[in-house]
């Protein structure tokens, strides 16, 4: 695995916040951006055919973090 040099995800993260990117790439091609914050080991996504649709996935795991803190 690598850290991400795309300019989308290099985000300053909120203070507080654990969540750290990580792109991966398949042997077939396939895209996997995964979430190396502590809190987050749970979390594994599938790979995506696309690179657009794992950063969907990745933007929809933080976005339901931020839905738990609310409750």
């Amino acid at each position: 695995m690598h850290a991400i040099d795309d300019v989308r995800l290099r985000r300053r993260p909120a203070p507080g916040s654990a969540h750290q990117p990580v792109e991966e790439g398949t042997a077939d091609g396939k895209t996997r951006i995964s979430c190396a914050g502590a809190q987050c080991a749970a979390w594994n996504p599938r790979p995506c055919e696309s690179r657009r649709e794992a950063q969907f996935w990745y933007n929809r795991h933080l976005s339901q973090s931020l839905i738990r803190h609310l409750w």
